[in-house]
C-alpha cells in the first residue's frame, strides 16, 4: 500500500487506489471515527472535497506517493486532523506550516479551524501552483502560500506559531524562525519515536520544551510524538 502504484494501476481518477472499499464520503467519515477523529459535517465536506482534488492530480504531480483510500486517510487526514483534538480547536494564530508539500498538516488545520489564519510554506513550483488552486477551489479563507525555501532570511513575516512534519531535525528547523516566530510563540513538531534522539541533543537557545506528547493513532500501528516548544527569548 505504500510506495508506486503496482503494474496496470497508475492512480488516475477511476482506476483501483489499492482501497478495499469505494471511497465515499461515508467512508471517509467511518475511517476518521475509527481513528479518533470526529468532524462536524461541513468540515467532513471539506476533507472530501480535498481528497477529490488530491486524486485527481495526483498522478500529474506526485503529490503523495500513499495508494489505497485508507492508506490515505490514516496517514494522511487523521495523522494531522487528530492534533486538532490535542490541541483543543485553539491554534496559535497567524500559523506556518513549514514545508506543507500537498498541504499537510495546514490544510487540514484550517478545515478543523476555520477561524486560524495558516501560511502553508512550500518551495516546490508545482505544488505552490496545486496550493494555490486547491485553496481557490475549495473557497478556503485567512491562507496562504509562501512559495520560497523557508529561512531566516526569506521568512519575516511575524507568527504566533509553526508546525512541521517534515524530516529535519528540531535542531535545524528553530533557527529558521529566528524572524518570524513571536517571544511566547509554539513550534511544533510531528514527530516518529525517533524525536528522543533529536530531544537529547542540544536545543537552540530561547527555546523551552512545553509538550512532549507520545501517542498512538487508534486502531493503527502508528507512534506518533507531538513536541511542541515555546520561544522565550
Amino acid at each position: 500500500r505504500l510506495g508506486r502504484p503496482a503494474p496496470g494501476t497508475s492512480g488516475r481518477p477511476g482506476q483501483s487506489w489499492g482501497h478495499s472499499a469505494p471511497p465515499s464520503r461515508a467512508r471517509l467519515e467511518e475511517l476518521l471515527r475509527g481513528h479518533g477523529v470526529t468532524l462536524a459535517p461541513a468540515a467532513l465536506d471539506k476533507v472530501w472535497q480535498y481528497h477529490q482534488i488530491l486524486r485527481r492530480n495526483n498522478h500529474d504531480l506526485d503529490l503523495t506517493r500513499l495508494i489505497g483510500f485508507e492508506t490515505i486517510v490514516q496517514r494522511h487526514y487523521a495523522d494531522c486532523m487528530i492534533l486538532n483534538k490535542f490541541m483543543k480547536g485553539n491554534w496559535p494564530s497567524p500559523l506556518v506550516d513549514i514545508g506543507t508539500g500537498a498541504g499537510f498538516p495546514g490544510i487540514m488545520i484550517k478545515i478543523a479551524s476555520p477561524a486560524t489564519t495558516v501560511i502553508l510554506s512550500e518551495p516546490r513550483n508545482v505544488r505552490v501552483d496545486y496550493l494555490n488552486n486547491t485553496i481557490k477551489e475549495m473557497g478556503l479563507k485567512d491562507i496562504s502560500v509562501f512559495g520560497h525555501k523557508f529561512t531566516s532570511k526569506s521568512f519575516d513575516i511575524p507568527v504566533r506559531g509553526a508546525i512541521t512534519r517534515a524530516f529535519e531535525p528540531i535542531q535545524k528547523t528553530l533557527p529558521r524562525l529566528q524572524n518570524a516566530l513571536q517571544v511566547g510563540g509554539l513550534a511544533m513538531f510531528m514527530k516518529g519515536p525517533g524525536v528522543d534522539e533529536e530531544l537529547a541533543g542540544p536545543i537552540p537557545a530561547g527555546y523551552k520544551l512545553v509538550r512532549d506528547e507520545r501517542y498512538r493513532i487508534p486502531n493503527t500501528t502508528l507512534d506518533r510524538a507531538f513536541v511542541v516548544f515555546e520561544r522565550i527569548a
